[in-house]
């Protein structure tokens, strides 16, 4: 792809080069559309590779393909390969997911492997400016500008149902849905893909145990940080319990395939989906009573003093 020349801006106060989209969108050339925004993009997401690879080293390098820039420190079979398994999960995610997955914007999709951890959640920390402790991640989808996924060099191995994930975020990232059904979403796509990482023995508990952990962390306060999405970031059990309570009752959800799409087109992360759930024809808390038995399951917004999470962590 040809490249144009794009001035750049800069956060000034950002650990790592983080470009100041908005004022690059500033320059946008006028009456710019179709291909030609998408080569500006692209151009300006490879200068802004470039000035990351600068800052990591010179063992990093950027490759690309028809629709992925990855920087990475890979040598050049590996990073194609990494290329080849986006492409291919693109096209199978967007078939899967059918009209509720959108491209927004132009340029292309970008992927970062950070080689070391410390590189990784230092980069993530300039999206989470409030600081303090986080999760540990396999990667996550960053919306802030120019949407791109990143992720650690160490989950390599797992590099596919990863990636499928992530995609999944992206493709899903123009609808408002809460946490809980992004992630189902996303998780749900991975296992899809992948069958055989929702078997027992792909698990780290035995089904018994799943079901006592659940019992033991959610009851009526709980299950609102669940609702309201903060739950996924927490250091304790609830970030795990979150990604397995999300994925089972997504599947509950989707068992009625129309209905269920409809809900997702229209879903918002302010009330968790309550209003959106008339297209499932029940209440959300149904949901969540076929996992956890009877309970004051029911999201309540006005309790969620300190906001809400739209996933894609």
């Amino acid at each position: 792809m040809a490249r144009v020349p794009v001035d750049m801006h800069w956060h000034s106060d950002a650990s790592m080069p983080i470009p100041d989209w908005e004022s690059i969108a500033e320059g946008e050339p006028a009456d710019t559309q179709g291909d030609a925004l998408h080569v500006y993009w692209t151009s300006a997401a490879h200068q802004w590779l470039q000035a990351l690879n600068q800052r990591l080293g010179e063992h990093y390098t950027v490759t690309e393909s028809a629709d992925f820039l990855l920087l990475s420190n890979l040598e050049a079979r590996p990073a194609t390969v990494v290329l080849q398994t986006c492409q291919r999960m693109r096209a199978r995610i967007r078939r899967s997911l059918g009209a509720l997955a959108v491209e927004q914007g132009f340029g292309k999709h970008v992927l970062i492997v950070f080689a070391d951890d410390d590189d990784y959640y230092s980069y993530v920390s300039n999206y989470h400016p409030e600081g303090g402790e986080y999760a540990m991640s396999s990667g996550m989808f960053i919306r802030a500008g120019y949407g791109h996924f990143v992720m650690p060099l160490v989950v390599m191995d797992a590099m596919e149902p990863v990636i499928a994930h992530e995609l999944t975020h992206c493709l899903l990232q123009h609808l408002p849905i809460p946490a809980w059904l992004n992630e189902g979403l996303a998780v749900s796509t991975e296992h899809t893909m992948f069958p055989q990482l929702a078997l027992p023995a792909s698990q780290k508990y035995f089904p018994h145990e799943i079901v006592a952990r659940h019992a033991a962390y959610w009851n009526a306060d709980s299950i609102q940080t669940f609702w309201s999405g903060k739950s996924f970031l927490a250091t304790d059990d609830g970030n795990q319990l979150s990604y397995d309570l999300a994925k089972k009752i997504t599947a509950l959800a989707a068992r009625d395939e129309p209905a269920f799409r409809a809900f997702v087109a229209e879903a918002s992360m302010e009330d968790a989906g309550v209003a959106a759930a008339r297209h499932l024809g029940y209440p959300l808390e149904r949901l969540l009573e076929a996992v956890l038995g009877e309970g004051d399951w029911s999201p309540k917004p006005e309790r969620w003093n300190l906001g809400v999470e739209r996933g894609q962590f």
